[in-house]
């Protein structure tokens, strides 16, 4: 009986648990920081004249430098893929992608998070596409 009360009180509290790869609230708020971090970064690349030797090195540049500002992203892969004169960041989880979005572009562009299947760590976004 004390096994059968404990299984329960298991099935009962996993049903409540919320990781932070699927909760709504935390997704979207990562995404708007993402969004913001995303457009400095497009705009630190096209409209800077100082050239970057490093996609580290444009972050940087992008949030001038206050580290502060990617604290958020600290326990997850932040990725900068710079295309032509558009930048791509994609944010994910272990392995697993969670929001991508093209720094042009007003809103969050891609919330992998909410697909059925797992999308890989990748950038996926060719921005020439989302930006022209």
């Amino acid at each position: 009986m004390k096994h059968l009360l404990c299984i329960s009180l298991i099935v009962l509290l996993s049903g409540c648990y919320t990781s932070k790869n699927n909760n709504p609230e935390i997704m979207a708020d990562l995404a708007s920081q993402l969004k913001d971090i995303a457009t400095a970064v497009d705009g630190t690349l096209k409209f800077s004249e100082t050239p970057y030797s490093s996609t580290d090195e444009l972050l940087k540049a992008a949030v001038n430098n206050d580290l502060s500002k990617l604290a958020p992203f600290k326990a997850y892969t932040l990725i900068v893929d710079v295309q032509k004169n558009n930048a791509v960041l994609l944010l994910c989880d272990k392995n697993s992608a969670l929001i991508e979005d093209a720094g042009c572009t007003a809103q969050s562009d891609i919330q992998h998070w909410q697909a059925k299947k797992t999308q890989k760590c990748e950038v996926t976004v060719n921005a020439q596409q989302f930006c022209n």
